[in-house]
């Protein structure tokens, strides 16, 4: 049994420092090539309402999550815009588009990048970085009604 020990204790030590390796390198491929941020904001809906205005009518629905299950946020999407809410009843909107999102969450600003189903973003959340993975679901297809016969 005490054989395993010292072999278990170095994985546990290497694994360790390989996830603080990637959370690290998280936050350096956000720094990397950041967006003019004044210019994201400027295109940002000023309230949820405009936001959602702009969706309409294709709403596709999505669910985001932090990798460490803290928040989970859902809402819809289309037209190079989003809202949603949290599991703490907090509301968020902006904009998406060529892997880059933006908006207000809370009334804070935040952005972040996307891609395959993964995100990363600065200031979301209210924390400096965070980091997780997102699932859309399709939009729901309206059938014209026909009549039943009688």
């Amino acid at each position: 049994m005490k054989k395993y020990i010292v072999p278990t204790v170095i994985a546990s030590v290497l694994l360790l420092g390989l996830s603080s390796a990637f959370a690290f390198n998280d936050q350096a491929t956000l720094n990397s090539k950041i967006p003019n941020l004044d210019e994201l904001k400027s295109q940002i809906p000023k309230t949820l309402q405009d936001a959602e205005a702009q969706i309409l009518p294709a709403r596709i629905r999505y669910l985001m999550y932090t990798n460490d299950g803290s928040h989970i946020m859902w809402g819809f999407f289309g037209r190079g815009y989003f809202t949603g809410t949290d599991n703490l009843g907090k509301h968020s909107w902006g904009i998406y588009g060529k892997g880059i999102f933006a908006g207000f969450y809370d009334n804070n600003f935040f952005w972040g990048k996307y891609n395959k189903g993964t995100w990363k973003a600065q200031w979301l959340f209210d924390e400096q970085y965070t980091s997780g993975k997102y699932i859309t679901f399709p939009l729901i297809a309206v059938a014209e009604a026909t009549p039943i016969p009688q």
